[in-house]
């Protein structure tokens, strides 16, 4: 089989998928809305169930659920019928997947879960199934075709149950008070745990300050021993009115002025401030903007931490 034939055949595949997808998309209704407010309002676990290749999406679904803070956990349905009934509670709600929605082995999950009146949503093709029947909202894929040759390996349908898990959890993570902070939180490791580190985790609590009635040569020396190439300039209160970065030291040598003088007089009486749950990425960005290399930490007009350029860049 030459290149462009194996190309052509990854591409109709990934056209199809992505066509049985927006039918899917263009087709969401009541029911779809009905399963959100449903998960939202569940006090109990989340439990998502599935057969074969519907058993990983399952997994993969129940995943997303617990990371964005609603407790859910995969149940494999032979498991469930050897014991491992017992990890459903009378609050949990239920996700059953299944493209024919006529698995025998979702038998014994769904006779026991009618018995205990747990609430069963479905993701089937079959709206007339078995599991579909016994759902109390059913959410029914579009009709669709597998994308191998021989329209049988689980492809299109798993894609769909996929998305469809996703659309679900990311509109119950709307709903719900669930911030980057309370992700983070979740999340202390790997590259999403370093994405999501703000200001607080990694500022410095050693402050360069001087008063306003400090000499410039104050400044110079607080600036030498701190390291951070400036001066917060506060008043009696702590509040912050001004900084005077080594620019602003050049510039004030250069103009023959006295570094017995004033610091109010060469200080920059704005300067840069960012809050502490500012991510560092994003004081990255506020740092190059303003041609910056330290970032003064504020809270109530107060001076509570300061950072560097490199100190973010090693972090981010």
């Amino acid at each position: 089989m030459k290149i462009n034939q194996i190309n052509k055949i990854g591409k109709e595949t990934l056209l199809l998928e992505s066509k049985a997808i927006k039918s899917l998309a263009d087709h969401l209704g009541g029911n779809f809305e009905k399963a959100v407010k449903l998960i939202i309002k569940t006090e109990g676990k989340l439990i998502i169930s599935g057969i074969g290749k519907s058993g990983i999406i399952a997994a993969k679904i129940a995943a997303s659920f617990t990371s964005t803070g609603k407790q859910s956990v995969f149940l494999n349905p032979v498991d469930a019928s050897h014991g491992d009934l017992g990890i459903i509670g009378k609050n949990d709600l239920h996700i059953i997947l299944s493209n024919s929605g006529e698995t025998h082995e979702l038998t014994d999950l769904i006779n026991y879960i009618k018995k205990i009146q747990n609430k069963i949503i479905s993701i089937t093709s079959n709206k007339n199934s078995l599991l579909a029947k016994a759902s109390d909202i059913k959410l029914t894929l579009p009709a669709h075709k597998e994308a191998d040759i021989l329209n049988m390996i689980p492809t299109t349908s798993t894609t769909l149950s996929l998305a469809l898990g996703d659309a679900l959890c990311c509109a119950v993570l709307a709903l719900r008070n669930f911030d980057k902070k309370s992700f983070k939180e979740l999340h202390p490791g790997g590259k999403i745990g370093k994405k999501l580190k703000t200001l607080h985790d990694i500022m410095d609590k050693d402050l360069p300050l001087i008063s306003m009635n400090s000499l410039i040569l104050d400044a110079v020396l607080i600036m030498t021993e701190k390291k951070y190439g400036c001066a917060i300039v506060v008043d009696k209160k702590k509040n912050i009115k001004g900084i005077l970065t080594d620019g602003d030291l050049r510039r004030s040598i250069n103009n023959n002025i006295d570094l017995k003088s004033s610091v109010i007089k060469v200080m920059q009486k704005n300067p840069i401030l960012a809050s502490e749950d500012m991510l560092i990425s994003t004081s990255i960005a506020l740092m190059n903007k303003h041609a910056i290399t330290s970032l003064i930490i504020s809270k109530s007009h107060k001076a509570i931490g300061i950072v560097n350029l490199k100190k973010c860049l090693d972090n981010e």
